[in-house]
């Protein structure tokens, strides 16, 4: 039997790839692995974070409502855009930072966003019907202002 060291140098080049692509493909393969069961700690941080983004969801629609019956004609609406946009533009992304143009946020998903959605179900659906009752009134009012129409694009998409 041969020795290690006797064995041809592209031998020995292709069993240093073979150990290298094993040492350094393995953790990147363990790490993709999304079934893995969550622990009760995650799960509580994923409660605790749908539960704090339908809290803070629900604060700015009723401050978004609220800015909205104050519209009246095209001044009034430029002021209830700016407040609007005071609370979505964070949300809406597009402002200037040392770091760059921050990007639009992203909804979380999951399984716990969808119980705690279940559970204030109700509240959400009146707050929508009060915001498509402004809507209306609104656009009953035929205001022209573009600031007002991208701010209620906003609330609704967040």
């Amino acid at each position: 039997m041969k020795e290690a060291w006797h064995y041809p140098p592209v031998m020995r080049f292709l069993a240093y790839l073979l150990s290298l692509s094993v040492m350094v493909g393995a953790p990147v393969a363990l790490a993709d692995d999304d079934a893995a069961p969550k622990s009760a700690s995650e799960k509580r941080m994923e409660k605790k974070e749908a539960a704090d983004w339908f809290k803070k969801k629900i604060a700015r629609q009723k401050k978004a409502i609220a800015a909205l019956k104050k519209v009246r004609d095209e001044k009034s609406a430029k002021k209830a855009a700016a407040a609007i946009m005071k609370h979505y533009g964070k949300l809406v992304g597009g402002k200037e930072t040392a770091m760059g143009t921050s990007g639009p946020a992203e909804v979380p998903e999951g399984e716990a966003m969808d119980e705690v959605a279940e559970k204030r179900e109700k509240q959400l659906e009146k707050l929508q019907e009060q915001l498509n009752a402004e809507i209306e009134r609104i656009g009953e009012l035929n205001i022209s202002c573009p600031e007002l129409d991208e701010a209620i694009e906003a609330v609704n998409t967040y």
